[in-house]
């Protein structure tokens, strides 16, 4: 599954199927996207058709999960400075110091960040009665991070109940495809079927109407 297998009319048609509507959040973020770390809302109308999406772009310095490396690629971690000390790789005193990794409580939890990015756009999709709105997250990092994405599915959850929004769907994208987390709904994306994962331009991308 992949925007490819949308059909010409998508458009015309409800994104009440979950794989429909991952294609769909496939095509509007882009690998850039997942790599920066992106917050979209698809916006539908009351029929459910997509009529518009709306990015939000989250802290450059949020300290994502990291993406493992290949099997064949063993991870090394070196202490700031040390590759230009070429006797660093042989020192085992050269492994990373803890106390310089990132530490996850200085961020902001999944739970702010979501309110951050939602919070100033419901009283604009409240003037549209019945909008529906499909929520999705774009990461870096691994295909998925239960732990983290289940707090952001939460959260997006509580605060459309609260809002009284329409909550379609909430979405994991990465460069390694789409996932519905909670639900744990397959992945979606070329990468998740053994293809390679490619940037697409914003181009072609239906208007609102």
């Amino acid at each position: 599954m992949s925007f490819l297998d949308l059909t010409l009319t998508w458009t015309d048609h409800p994104l009440t199927a979950p794989d429909v509507a991952a294609n769909v959040v496939d095509l509007m973020l882009t690998l850039g996207d997942r790599h920066r770390g992106t917050f979209s809302i698809l916006l539908c109308d009351p029929d459910d058709h997509y009529r518009a999406t709306i990015s939000v772009d989250l802290p450059q310095d949020h300290p994502w999960p990291p993406h493992p490396a290949p099997p064949d690629r063993p991870i090394r971690r070196t202490r700031p400075g040390a590759a230009l000390d070429p006797s660093a790789a042989l020192d085992p005193s050269a492994a990373l110091d803890p106390s310089t990794a990132l530490d996850p409580s200085a961020a902001p939890d999944p739970g702010s960040l979501c309110a951050n990015a939602l919070h100033p756009l419901v009283p604009a999709i409240q003037t549209a009665p019945d909008t529906g709105v499909i929520l999705a997250l774009g990461r870096p990092g691994p295909a998925r991070s239960p732990a983290l994405d289940n707090q952001w599915a939460q959260a997006a959850t509580t605060i459309c109940q609260a809002a009284d929004l329409r909550l379609l769907g909430f979405y994991i994208a990465t460069r390694d495809g789409i996932y519905q987390p909670l639900t744990d709904q397959p992945l979606a994306g070329r990468a998740a079927v053994g293809e390679p994962a490619v940037d697409r331009p914003r181009v072609g991308r239906p208007s609102a109407a």
